[in-house]
């Protein structure tokens, strides 16, 4: 029989939210215990700092800035327990957190967030993966703020058509756009590891939402996949898709048949 898990969320932004409101509403086997957050959202259960938060779950929900990640990473890991991570690109990022991993009973969890096929490219991994590229279109206003826009100085209200900002690794892509590019660092960790997985990174005033193409090619396999998400109306820059991606995977923990 599966055992009722004492669950929290760090950040209830965009997709904190989503899942905040799915626990509150009821998962079986989650008992809803507490959140982390700087402002006091109302979820009906206590505000906790990162320390609290870990220390009162079995499994902490991260939907934080990827800035911000290591820190919470820090107190679940050392107290042994489960981290599901949207901000896959703090991975990259940090590499101290997959340290703290490897020394702790705790584990981390990635979701699929807002793109699909991660389960064809984990079985061709097996096989071998020759190549790896996703290219990532969003309207400009959702590529606002991020460090590369900044260093480049680029005018993103000037642009009039589909534009290429952005083409390297995903590595590379996580440092320009650490909020905009979880997908392709969540391509990169399923697949051929973010030095060999290639980004571009599009910009387009006449984009409906966020569009992430993948490609994958191996000696058995050519996997392509296409998704076009509507961007969540509190943050462009996310996906909706990859708030439920998130409960989804908690669900999957629970259910008797699981289809991975």
């Amino acid at each position: 029989m599966n055992r009722t898990k004492k669950i929290g969320v760090a950040g209830c932004g965009a997709l904190g939210s989503i899942v905040c409101d799915a626990l509150r509403d009821g998962i079986e086997y989650y008992d809803f215990v507490g959140v982390s957050d700087l402002d006091e959202p109302d979820f009906g259960v206590p505000n906790m700092s990162f320390g609290d938060l870990a220390e009162t779950c079995d499994i902490v929900v991260e939907c934080l800035p990827p800035k911000v990640v290591p820190a919470l990473a820090k107190e679940t890991l050392e107290r042994d327990k489960d981290l599901l991570m949207i901000s896959a690109c703090a991975l990259l990022l940090s590499p101290e957190i997959n340290d703290m991993a490897k020394k702790s009973a705790g584990r981390i969890m990635v979701p699929s967030g807002a793109i699909a096929g991660l389960d064809a490219i984990s079985a061709l991994n097996f096989a071998g993966i020759d190549s790896a590229t996703i290219a990532t279109t969003k309207p400009p206003r959702g590529l606002k703020g991020a460090p590369y826009i900044k260093q480049k100085n680029i005018d993103l209200d000037e642009i009039k058509g589909n534009t290429l900002i952005f083409r390297g690794s995903a590595l590379e892509a996580a440092q320009a756009f650490p909020a905009n590019v979880n997908v392709a660092a969540t391509l990169s960790l399923a697949g051929i590891g973010p030095e060999r997985t290639q980004v571009e990174v599009w910009a387009d005033p006449n984009a409906q939402g966020n569009c992430h193409d993948i490609t994958v090619k191996g000696g058995s396999s050519t996997i392509k996949t296409s998704v076009a998400n509507a961007p969540d109306p509190s943050n462009p820059k996310s996906s909706m898709l990859a708030g439920y991606s998130l409960v989804a995977t908690l669900k999957k923990r629970s259910d008797k048949i699981v289809v991975i």
